[in-house]
């Protein structure tokens, strides 16, 4: 999420020749912790035919973790929104940003020109690696969850890379207003190709109203969600657990309260809050410089006012002006802080009040940085789900601690910021819940902290000699944190799509969690800190293979039961068991992903009792096929998959 280089990836500027690993190079744990390991052995999943589109901060298309082994890439585009000098282009449907297509990055490869975009930072590169690299690079061993897929690049953000080695500095950019343009691009793109995809959007920090209501995270909620099949959307909790940066409290009629913050260098610190719009609140300032206020409040909700004094710019927005678009009738309260380090104090005074509650936050405010800027009173912990995670028909995965030490390049034993928690740890920078409105805000943990994955060898990550694998030939490093579990749990979803393109985000969602694994780190689940506990692919790709948790949602019918296929997944042929209570006349017939009739199992009366009905593969293509059985009373459904 928050990009920390000296802590999320690394490799070295002139070690970017393809050169043979060597056989010091560590096993990389997260596939046999997430059991994608055993996914791969008993069901052969590897994200065939399934996109991963990444939103990040670009890629290495060079890496070979990304280029098939005939030398072609595994990039079916990429889309550069922080570059506008392709927005004309005849390739670029959206006319913002710019796009490289498939034909034009093979030719980059095969000799021809460079391609303008880069991943300067490396976050990009470490995240793509993660989900879905190939291993090449490392005969196999560092290699993602989902090795086949094909992926598409959207280089959505940047916080700016500096100057390093050859590579000149980098312009940050983020303009969240872009979202729906960079996910019309890519589902343009997968219904091109007819293919399922999983989205990932790896960034993303607190601020803006964290309820799902705002722009941002509504045009996720429009595009993903119940009865949109093959269609998924991630984006991780965020990096800023374990500090006090969230307020929250009651202000009273004619009372005052006093949110302290301890600002902790002369840095730039936003302060966001969020107060219901039937509410009044009278505002003043403390700053090092003096007092400032009463400060102006808009009269009405569709009124914005702003003023500005020693170390800070003020706005007060009504609740249909606020700086989101949030649709949650809440007032907003926005301070930029620039003055010197010291106690900062907003003082709020509750002059009408019918609610009184009040949320907030403070950016940037993270673990990496403690203790850093934070709150000294009205702190209540929780509340650090970023906006983007609050969405309703998000997926929201956070890290626990996969490993506590690694070998560098270099041989010397290192650690990152919180492994001192242990192994299976939630890591304590980890964004948890609730979030604004009281929901979760956490839907399953993944291992983060500290994977092994691809680095980008020109990037400002892979220039810190730390953060790279000894035996990695400077083309491997580490991902941590959320960054490190969303990439994850992302290929993880790619498996069970490639089992089942017709999932849509709300039953993948409940399969993770009906399948997570609990133990001594995750407690009781569902809960605000761990969601519904650990990931496990294995058993959510069983459970997608054999219809588990993925039956019809119509009413069961009383004079019959269909069974679940065994074997499920088959090869040949599988039985369903048809338990008739009632006799009479029932339906069974069988249909691919796209609705096409395939084969009728029966048709016509059916006595009491038992019956068995079996399922000739003949001709068919590997796949998944719905069997559903209709009587005069309902109907009951059931998925098997044939693996050829």
């Amino acid at each position: 999420m928050n990009a920390s280089p000296k802590l999320h990836c690394v490799v070295t500027t002139l070690l970017l020749l393809l050169l043979a690993v060597p056989t010091t190079l560590a096993d990389d744990r997260v596939r046999t912790e997430t059991r994608v390991d055993q996914v791969r052995a008993e069901y052969g999943l590897t994200g065939e035919g399934v996109i991963i589109a990444i939103l990040d901060r670009g890629i290495d298309y060079e890496h070979p973790d990304f280029i098939n082994a005939d030398g072609t890439t595994r990039i079916l585009a990429i889309y550069d929104l922080t570059d506008p000098t392709g927005a004309g282009d005849p390739d670029n449907p959206t006319g913002v940003g710019t796009v490289y297509t498939r034909d034009e990055i093979n030719a980059a490869l095969a000799g021809g020109p460079p391609l303008a975009t880069r991943d300067a930072v490396g976050h990009g590169t470490t995240t793509a690696g993660l989900a879905g690299g190939n291993g090449s690079a490392s005969g196999g061993v560092v290699q993602g969850m989902a090795p086949n897929a094909t992926f598409v690049i959207v280089k959505f953000t940047t916080e700016g890379a500096p100057a390093h080695g050859n590579e000149p500095s980098e312009d940050p950019f983020y303009d969240r207003s872009l979202l729906p343009v960079a996910i019309d691009y890519v589902l343009g793109l997968a219904d091109a190709a007819a293919m399922p995809v999983v989205f990932l959007a790896n960034f993303g920090s607190n601020g803006g109203p964290m309820d799902g209501t705002s722009e941002f995270s509504r045009a996720i909620d429009s595009r993903f969600g119940a009865g949109i099949p093959g269609r998924v959307f991630v984006t991780g909790t965020s990096d800023d657990g374990d500090v006090p940066n969230h307020a929250g409290g009651m202000v009273g009629q004619g009372q005052v309260a006093e949110i302290q913050i301890q600002k902790s260098d002369a840095g730039f610190l936003r302060f966001n809050l969020w107060y219901p719009d039937t509410d009044r609140f009278g505002v003043e300032i403390v700053t090092p410089a003096g007092a400032s206020g009463p400060l102006p409040t808009p009269p009405g909700n569709t009124t914005q006012v702003s003023s500005s004094g020693a170390g800070y710019i003020y706005y007060h927005n009504g609740s249909d002006v606020d700086f989101w678009g949030a649709e949650n009738d809440k007032r907003e309260i926005l301070i930029d802080l620039s003055g010197p380090a010291g106690v900062y104090t907003v003082r709020l005074t509750g002059t009408i009040v019918v609610g009184g509650r009040f949320d907030a936050s403070l950016n940037p405010s993270n673990f990496y940085a403690l203790p850093g800027n934070r709150f000294l009173t009205f702190a209540e912990e929780g509340y650090t789900v970023w906006d983007g995670a609050s969405a309703f028909n998000n997926i929201a995965p956070h890290a626990y601690v996969l490993r506590t030490t690694y070998l560098d390049i270099d041989g010397i034993e290192r650690t990152s910021a919180g492994n001192d928690v242990g192994e299976g740890a939630l890591w304590p920078g980890s964004g948890i819940g609730p979030t604004y409105d009281g929901r979760l805000g956490v839907t399953i943990g993944a291992p983060g902290q500290t994977n092994f994955t691809t680095y980008a060898p020109r990037s400002y990550f892979a220039s810190f000699r730390s953060n790279l694998i000894q035996g990695g030939a400077g083309l491997y490093g580490v991902q941590t944190a959320v960054s490190g579990a969303s990439p994850v749990v992302t290929g993880i979803i790619a498996l069970l799509l490639e089992v089942d393109p017709t999932l849509d985000q709300i039953e993948v969602r409940e399969v993770l969690e009906q399948t997570a694994r609990q133990d001594g780190f995750t407690g009781t689940v569902p809960n605000t800190e761990w969601g519904y506990g650990k990931i496990d692919a294995y058993a959510a790709a069983t459970s997608v293979l054999t219809g588990v948790s993925n039956e019809s949602d119509a009413p069961q019918p009383d004079g019959f039961v269909l069974s679940a296929a065994y074997p499920n997944p088959f090869n040949p042929s599988t039985t369903f068991t048809l338990d008739v209570n009632t006799a009479g006349r029932v339906v069974a017939e069988v249909f691919d992903v796209l609705g096409r009739r395939v084969a009728v199992l029966h048709n016509g009366q059916l006595a009491a009792g038992t019956h068995a009905l079996r399922l000739e593969a003949g001709n068919l293509p590997s796949g998944v096929y719905v069997v559903r059985a209709t009587g005069s009373d309902g109907m009951q459904t059931r998925r098997v998959t044939l693996l050829r």
